[in-house]
């Protein structure tokens, strides 16, 4: 009661009222979805559901505070709502699922919602509750945290700024003849150790053979010096038969690996004159400390220390073993996994024996770990921050403060800490008011956003040219009309192709949760066609009694129209994009960077995670 009372006396009865039948959807149940969670159920919000995909790991339990070591390995959403329910008042509902499939998490399943708060921690994800924000107009709190330093941004959809309103930094990626043949940091090391050598060695799926991409010729080498790129092709295929040694378990033969990788492949190495000229030579790796590895480690060593290069062989040889022993047990396919410690010291050997050779400074396992399984590092108290500006800003954007009325939705505020904002020095939080919508978003600029409904017996029988035909009567789109897919960019229907408008919607395989976009090819005599128009395609059995159909009510403004090379330039930038969120070889790290190019809002002083931002050369990705 003491609780209620408290609420009451800031929002006032009536709003304490709408906030008990509030209902909201948390995505993310990690570190700042674990203190949102509490915040939320302690303003006593009526119904909370929470999503999330993941399952606890012995690394969250220093900042995710719901969570014990008994939790390890169950699921985050269901262990995160039975640790609170003994102070909790209100309805929670909790999901073990990716948000972005559209099959268990439908668009009709979020329009549910009054207001839903994203507590996420990679990009793609993001982007796509931010879209579904936009298709439903329903506000959005995002919310980051990296090291000390966080951020909230309210989004009203179609009124203010949307996550992608601002363009965020993708991932680096290192060309192959860096990773492959000249490191020169650490984290080339890293990443040669953990994403080509491990799974060229413990998963027999793997074929070492070049793949198809490989043998493109527009194969981006980073090198044009043909020696270098049929080394690289050479020692590749090679590796078919360290592979055989590790799946037959010949562990009389792991000095074979060794003296493969530390001294063959450098002796080839060396050969490649051209290299060297402005580098450091690489030093093969002794054979000595090879033939002198005993059968067990001699010591037990410390993580956090820098083992001696001979520790790092004899270590090398004795994970290897230990690795060779479970390749049977989980059928020759083992993942990298920075909990396993097996894995974990593989890749840490390995990369420091490489770094030796090239002269590059070797890091302790401790840090490695940091690195290779993408790691910042992550404070407890700004993920609470954070989340408490979350929960509280949020009853501004539902308009529960009287004493602080919204008049525009631009009178919210977002919040930074001081050295991610760069606005004061003077104050750890600055709060600038909201930006509205920029007029070069993809999102929620570019496109008018709806949703079709489309009763489940309608859907058997509507063909494309009879949705075609309803939209050019509703929004008065000329007869030149185009078609998309936006899921694969499958073009369905323009002026010289018509090869699909006679058939249904389940034919072509648009099936719900499709994205379709309709832009009109037309311009009139003052070069203005109607802004393109993507709907999502909801198939259903709520429809009002008599009707089978329903478009949503929409304004479709005339613009200028875009050029084929402008059309052009923006979908090669976009596939980019999508391109760099799924490469495989990319080191990602675990929060992303809150920048703007209003505000220039960078990460980059920020203490601690300056080190490991400097060796990764990569953006931040929020918590």
């Amino acid at each position: 009661m003491a609780r209620q009372s408290n609420i009451v006396r800031i929002v006032g009865n009536d709003s304490y009222e709408k906030l008990r039948s509030t209902k909201c959807l948390l995505v993310g149940a990690g570190g700042i979805g674990s203190e949102l969670l509490k915040d939320l159920i302690l303003m006593e919000f009526g119904e909370i559901h929470i999503v999330d995909l993941d399952t606890i790991d012995l690394s969250n339990l220093n900042r995710q505070f719901l969570f014990r070591q008994r939790d390890i390995k169950q699921p985050k959403s269901t262990t995160a709502v039975k640790a609170v329910q003994h102070f909790n008042n209100s309805k929670l509902v909790p999901y073990q699922g990716n948000i972005m499939d559209s099959t268990q998490f439908p668009l009709h399943w979020f329009g549910q919602f009054d207001v839903i708060f994203n507590a996420l921690d990679n990009l793609a994800a993001r982007r796509y509750v931010n879209k579904m924000s936009q298709f439903l107009s329903t506000p959005l709190l995002e919310s980051g945290t990296a090291g000390f330093d966080g951020y909230i941004q309210p989004i009203i959809p179609g009124k203010t700024e949307c996550f992608d309103c601002t363009k965020k930094e993708t991932p680096k990626t290192f060309p192959v003849c860096t990773i492959r043949s000249t490191p020169s940091q650490p984290i080339h090391c890293i990443v040669w150790a953990k994403n080509f050598l491990f799974n060229q060695l413990f998963n027999a799926e793997t074929n070492p053979n070049l793949n198809e991409e490989d043998e493109e010729e527009n194969k981006d080498w980073g090198t044009t010096d043909l020696d270098e790129i049929n080394r690289i092709r050479q020692e590749t295929n090679e590796l078919q038969e360290l592979q055989n040694i590790v799946v037959s378990q010949q562990e009389n033969r792991i000095h074979e690996i060794i003296e493969k990788l530390f001294v063959h492949d450098i002796n080839k190495l060396l050969l490649i004159e051209n290299l060297w000229k402005t580098r450091t030579e690489p030093t093969p790796l002794d054979i000595t400390n090879i033939q002198n590895v005993s059968d067990e480690p001699s010591k037990k060593l410390n993580l956090s220390e820098i083992w001696t290069i001979n520790d790092q062989v004899q270590q090398l040889v004795h994970v290897t073993k230990k690795l060779m022993k479970r390749m049977p047990k989980e059928q020759n396919h083992i993942e990298f996994d920075k909990d396993d410690q097996d894995t974990l010291e593989f890749v840490a050997t390995t990369a420091n024996i490489r770094s030796h050779i090239f002269n590059i400074p070797i890091k302790s396992v401790f840090d490695i770990k940091q690195i290779a399984g993408n790691i910042i590092p992550a404070i407890a108290t700004t993920n609470a921050i954070v989340a408490g500006l979350s929960s509280l800003i949020s009853l501004r954007v539902l308009n529960l403060l009287k004493y602080a009325p919204i008049k525009s939705p631009t009178d919210l505020n977002m919040a930074f800490t001081a050295k991610a904002s760069n606005l004061s020095t003077n104050r750890y939080l600055s709060n600038p008011k909201l930006a509205p919508s920029s007029c070069n978003c993809p999102v929620c600029s570019k496109v008018v956003r709806g949703v079709v409904s489309v009763s489940s017996t309608k859907y058997a029988s509507l063909t494309l040219q009879n949705l075609v035909d309803l939209i050019k009567d509703k929004y008065e789109y000329t007869d030149e009309i185009s078609v998309l897919d936006t899921k694969n960019q499958r073009l369905l229907a323009d002026f010289d192709f018509d090869d699909l408008l006679n058939k249904t919607l389940n034919d072509i395989n648009l099936t719900d949760g499709t994205v379709i976009m309709f832009t009109d090819e037309d311009e009139d005599e003052n070069g203005l066609c109607h802004k393109p128009l993507e709907l999502y395609l909801d198939i259903t059995e709520t429809l009002p009694t008599g009707l089978d159909i329903r478009l949503p009510e929409l304004e479709i403004p005339l613009v200028k129209a875009i050029t084929s090379e402008e059309a052009t330039a923006e979908e090669e930038e976009e596939l980019s994009v999508e391109k760099n969120l799924t490469e495989e070889n990319i080191i990602v790290l675990d929060e992303e960077e809150p920048s703007t190019k209003k505000r220039k809002i960078e990460l980059e002083d920020e203490q601690a995670a300056k080190k490991t931002k400097s060796e990764v050369e990569d953006v931040i990705e929020l918590d």
